[in-house]
């Protein structure tokens, strides 16, 4: 890679702003329970802090195992799900590697193409539709030798998923599958078979409200894991993260409960969105709702931050869009009646 690729990039980057409201993250509006948290950072003051965390995490491998019915040789895990694309992403993608993706998408995954010197393919996305374009995805991947996809599904920051078999259909081509299951909870979905080609991607930040500890974790097969071993930084999960993502494994009620509120609060929040006049909701199966507005969004945006409520502009990526991460109940009754008021 040249530094004239890396001159071209731009950092991934978050506006700076403070809201009494926070809907700009997707973030779980729940917080972890506050007798678990204790628990767990009991235990960890009993172990010394002067000693590195166990090179193999198997506390936290071990747990994943037991829970998916996985062997702890299908599992790696890492400082949340952005370490391990950061890893896998260099195992299979070399200069000149194509790379199909759906786009608008997670901004991670063109910049990780770009660094290990990939033909990034993007393709688009109709954000109207709910759906991912996985039969222009299957035309680009069938006009290529060896290709790579990359595939959030449900997608961020669209919220459309995969049609059903999504994977199954794009193994069936060849391609090595890299799939972002981040928001995966949100759309109930299951997680797919084990497969030599196929690297599922998931968080514990998102349904389990673990967003600060930055736990991630990938499943494949053994081979394939040994493979991004290879490239994967060492020791990048701290003994905290680990203790609390292995107990939460423990209280599975715990992910039951927020998913389940957040998709009822989302059904609830597109009903009354799509009341509202000059706003348009995308179809989400997520834990957000992107939508346009018949204003400028710049300035809707604006006004509902000077109101105290923080969404994400989303322009860049959708023309004059922007997206509300689904809260609870009362931060989204107030995200409602003031967008009604300014939309």
């Amino acid at each position: 890679m040249s530094r004239d690729v890396v001159a071209a990039m731009t950092a991934y980057t978050l506006e700076l702003r403070e809201a009494e409201i926070k809907l700009n993250q997707n973030e779980s509006p729940a917080d972890f329970p506050r007798a678990l948290k204790e628990q767990v950072l009991a235990s960890v003051l009993e172990r010394p802090w002067n000693i590195y965390p166990d090179f193999e995490s198997m506390l936290l491998r071990g747990a994943l195992a037991k829970t998916h019915g996985y062997a702890t040789e299908n599992l790696l895990v890492g400082n949340g799900s952005n370490e391990l694309l950061a890893a896998a992403v260099p195992t299979f993608v070399g200069p000149g590697t194509p790379v199909v993706f759906p786009k608008p998408s997670f901004a991670l995954y063109e910049k990780l193409v770009a660094v290990a010197g990939g033909i990034a393919l993007p393709i688009a996305i109709d954000p109207t539709t709910g759906v991912l374009p996985l039969d222009e995805m299957l035309r680009a991947i069938e006009r290529c030798d060896n290709a790579i996809v990359i595939v959030c599904s449900p997608n961020n920051p669209t919220g459309g998923v995969l049609p059903d078999g999504g994977i199954d259909a794009l193994l069936a081509t060849g391609a090595t599958v890299l799939f972002d299951r981040a928001y995966g909870d949100f759309a109930e979905d299951a997680m797919p078979a084990l497969h030599d080609r196929l690297v599922t991607f998931s968080t514990f930040s998102k349904a389990w409200g673990l967003a600060g500890l930055r736990v991630g974790w990938l499943a494949s097969t053994a081979s394939t894991c040994r493979e991004i071993r290879k490239v994967k930084l060492p020791y990048s999960l701290n003994i905290i993260s680990e203790a609390v993502a292995a107990t939460a494994l423990d209280h599975d009620d715990i992910r039951t409960r927020n998913v389940a509120n957040t998709i009822a609060e989302r059904a609830r929040m597109f009903e009354a969105m799509r009341q509202i006049d000059g706003v348009t909701p995308f179809p989400s199966r997520s834990n957000f709702i992107a939508f346009t507005t018949a204003r400028n969004a710049k300035d809707v945006f604006n006004d509902l931050h000077a109101r105290g409520i923080l969404i994400r502009d989303i322009g860049a990526a959708v023309a004059n869009a922007l997206r509300v991460s689904v809260g609870n109940a009362e931060q989204n009754d107030s995200f409602l009646e003031t967008l009604s008021s300014c939309a």
